[in-house]
């Protein structure tokens, strides 16, 4: 991978806070390709300087929307108890974010839908939403385009629509890479690694232009 690591490693030998990286897994095991790449993706950010983060939904309570008065409508406390507010905060200290999304029947896993419409809740406004959020994602989708693949790509991309800004996003179908996503092995093929390597690079190419 191309180095574009003197900025960074000259602001950490100055002492300046290191900028942030913080990779999200959506899917419902513990561990398969969605947490496997974006660990991946945050070793190389490591290499550049960056400090890092992971947070697998494996490991914490996620809830939907249920079983409220709209509490977030008229800035009241959202009454859910979970781990979603925890996640949110760590979205918002970071400077990048990669969420790693799977593809079930079609459709993006149901603890990212989870995750997304409780913005609501963590957020005052759509403009916060965006500064805090929307402009720090960027997306790793796994699913067959036989399943769905596709269109839960632009599903991901939906919050995105007549915005000034677009995520880079990379779609991973086990199948072309004749593999079966069961068995989460997909980084262990050389051109995934090597898309995974360009994909951190255009974000850093985009982080070094703000």
């Amino acid at each position: 991978m191309v180095s574009v690591q003197s900025k960074y490693e000259v602001v950490v030998k100055m002492g300046v806070k290191r900028r942030k990286v913080l990779g999200v897994s959506f899917s419902a095991r513990k561990e398969g390709n969605c947490l496997r790449l974006v660990n991946y993706c945050l070793d190389k950010f490591k290499e550049q300087g960056f400090e890092t983060d992971v947070v697998n939904a494996y490991e914490h309570e996620i809830n939907p929307c249920s079983h409220c008065d709209y509490e977030c409508f008229t800035g009241k406390e959202c009454p859910i108890k979970d781990d979603v507010p925890m996640i949110y905060q760590k979205c918002g200290s970071a400077d990048i974010l990669i969420f790693g999304v799977p593809t079930y029947g079609g459709h993006l896993s149901s603890l990212y839908f989870a995750f997304a419409e409780r913005s609501q809740a963590a957020f005052k406004s759509f403009q916060e939403c965006t500064e805090k959020l929307l402009k720090k994602i960027n997306f790793i989708i796994i699913g067959n385009l036989s399943a769905g693949g596709d269109m839960a790509l632009h599903e991901a991309l939906y919050n995105f629509a007549n915005l000034s800004f677009w995520p880079e996003t990379l779609l991973f179908p086990a199948r072309e890479y004749g593999r079966s996503s069961v068995k989460g092995d997909l980084i262990n093929d050389p051109e995934v690694k090597k898309r995974l390597d360009r994909f951190v690079e255009t974000i850093l190419k985009k982080v070094e232009k703000q």
